[in-house]
């Protein structure tokens, strides 16, 4: 009867140290604002602390501010070096990204939107492609400025990410569940001899 009930909490400890579970979580850049200068690359990042497997990610630009947006081409870069194209030389002359959210499940291009782009786009490139990646690291918001004259900012930017985690128990756990494990193979010996 023991034997039984030591197995079971092995089980569970168990099941509660390596199970996976569904979130949704914002993660904002705190590396901004960056200038946006002529003729030059801006880069802010942002990290994301936990391993989550993405099931699906959507880009944010709370307020990227530029005068001749068709001066930019902005992309996100994962943190094992993908990269999509968020929106390639778009806007015309218009002015800035404010509230915009880039989401594969947008009925709207990012193409055939005005700026300041303000509500959900697709990119220019697929999401997608970030789908059951590990999300965990730096993630970059790049933005090349192509043309003379206009300036401007990257102000706020933020990644929507929808997936599970990995429970990893940590190694001191591990180990206090290994000596139970051999408690038990001792306990089931002496009872079998």
């Amino acid at each position: 009867m023991q034997f039984k009930s030591i197995a079971l909490a092995l089980a569970a400890t168990l099941t509660l140290g390596f199970g996976a579970s569904a979130q949704a979580t914002v993660y904002t850049s705190a590396n901004v604002p960056v200038a946006i200068c002529d003729l030059c690359d801006a880069s802010s990042t942002l990290t994301v602390g936990n391993h989550v497997f993405i099931t699906d990610l959507n880009a944010l630009i709370n307020s990227l501010t530029h005068t001749f947006d068709g001066d930019l081409h902005i992309s996100l870069i994962a943190p094992n070096a993908t990269t999509v194209v968020l929106s390639d030389r778009n806007g015309g002359g218009s002015d800035n990204f404010i509230g915009t959210v880039f989401d594969d499940e947008a009925t709207t291009a990012i193409a055939r939107g005005r700026a300041p782009f303000t509500g959900s786009f697709k990119a220019d490139g697929l999401l997608s492609v970030f789908d059951g990646m590990d999300a965990f690291g730096i993630w970059t918001l790049r933005v090349q400025h192509l043309a003379f004259r206009d300036v401007g900012s990257i102000n706020s930017w933020a990644l929507d990410i929808n997936g599970t985690t990995q429970n990893v128990p940590e190694p001191g756990s591990l180990a206090l569940m290994g000596l139970g494990l051999a408690g038990l193979a001792a306990t089931r010996r002496r009872k079998t001899v």
